[in-house]
């Protein structure tokens, strides 16, 4: 993952983006390898998303709390630590206490285990742009973008590998000994500060300053921003309805599977396949957003996504499946890209942590929700039905995002 190849830059972009990479691995396998274990000792798909959606809903508080602290502090990286050791303990408990524990032993667990979340999301994509000078953004950008797809594409596979080599128990075990792993390398990649010396403007919003005041007075700032800013709140609102439906995903694609002949763990290759064309899709966002602008990029790719989802609910077998989840991938796999774009062009820099934390955060409260929402509807609707939901879920997404962008000046802010 070199951007910048051979410079400074390039070697502290790397490094970050490498244990980005296995931290957010940790992160987006916990999911299914937390659904495949609940439901394997439990058999309560009810209890499963509870869980799921347990381990996601802390950064709805978390996250601009945790930006804006971000923003403020020098010495950053006690906080991507105490993630790391938290996220692998709280999964190290749940494997050994599910099936033997009360369930809101396994809900509280998963509380904990989402508790700081938000650095893996906004808190790494904050320290991009304080590393990349302007000209290398647009590469980075989607190298980081990538990350997430590569943690998802191997995630979810060595969930599947070893859930159903050895069980479901020892696949969360992994997931917690890859969170440990993390811990290890984020103490030492390069993090710097946020300060006067690194700070640039953002459009219409005159040049960054230093976080000054009050930590409250950081976060209301923060969240003003996404309130204000045309561009900047449709796009939020677009990609977090987005996520409300694809977290009906971790404990639709189990059920699918099962609906097609196989496995409950062949859910977890679904899952990867989505990764997988979302990986490509990433590579590609650069040239993408180099041709269109990002509101057009996420127009197109959310409503590719969409179609290929609900197509999902119509395949005759686990190999056209696959298939279709790769399609649906590469669709999504721009979206974070041209989102980011989004945000580097209109949030000053001493704002941006707090600004993508919040963002992140509100996404996956909405991706919590989805997953709670798949748990209450499983025993009401089948695989196919809820695959149905999801995609036409992920179109009226858009409806939003266009009716704001149609009369939004601020769209002209990013140049083709």
């Amino acid at each position: 993952m070199a951007v910048l190849a051979g410079s400074a830059h390039g070697k502290g972009i790397g490094a970050l983006l490498f244990s980005a990479t296995v931290s957010r691995l940790a992160d987006q396998s916990a999911s299914i390898a937390l659904v495949l274990l609940v439901i394997t000792r439990t058999h309560s798909p009810r209890l499963a998303g509870l869980v799921v959606a347990a381990f996601t809903l802390p950064t709805l508080v978390t996250g601009p709390v945790i930006g804006a602290y971000l923003d403020r502090l020098r010495a950053k990286r006690a906080l991507f630590a105490a993630n790391q050791a938290t996220l692998a303990a709280a999964l190290a408990g749940v494997a050994v206490l599910a099936g033997h524990a009360p369930g809101a032993v396994l809900i509280v667990l998963g509380l904990l285990a989402g508790l700081t979340a938000p650095v893996l999301t906004g808190g790494f994509s904050s320290l991009v742009p304080l590393l990349v000078p302007p000209g290398g953004l647009r590469r980075a950008n989607a190298l980081d973008a990538a990350s997430y797809n590569v943690a998802g594409l191997a995630g979810p596979a060595l969930v599947a590998a070893v859930a159903g080599a050895a069980g479901a128990g020892l696949a969360l075990s992994a997931v917690a000994g890859i969170a440990a792993l993390g811990l290890v390398l984020v103490l030492g990649v390069p993090m710097p500060a946020t300060t006067p010396r690194l700070s640039r403007g953002a459009p219409g919003h005159g040049a960054a300053a230093p976080a000054s005041g009050s930590l409250r007075a950081t976060v209301a700032d923060g969240l003003r921003l996404l309130r204000d800013v045309p561009l900047l709140r449709s796009t939020t609102i677009a990609t977090t309805l987005s996520q409300l439906w694809q977290g009906l995903l971790p404990v639709t694609l189990p059920l699918l599977a099962v609906r097609l002949g196989h496995p409950v763990s062949a859910g977890a290759w679904l899952l990867t396949a989505l990764s997988a064309g979302g990986l490509a899709g990433s590579l590609a966002s650069g040239r993408l957003l180099a041709w269109r602008t990002a509101p057009a990029v996420l127009i197109a790719a959310m409503a590719a996504c969409g179609a290929f989802l609900a197509a999902l609910a119509a395949a005759p077998g686990f190999d056209p499946a696959l298939g279709l989840a790769v399609l649906a991938g590469a669709a999504d796999g721009p979206i974070l890209a041209a989102t980011l774009a989004v945000r580097q062009r209109t949030v000053p820099l001493d704002r941006y942590a707090q600004t993508a934390a919040t963002a992140a955060s509100l996404k996956t409260g909405a991706y919590a929700l989805g997953a709670a929402v798949a748990g209450l509807l499983a025993g009401a609707l089948t695989a196919r039905q809820l695959m149905l939901l999801i995609g036409i879920g992920q179109l009226l997404a858009l409806v939003p995002f266009l009716g704001r962008q149609a009369t939004s000046p601020a769209r002209r802010l990013l140049p083709r």
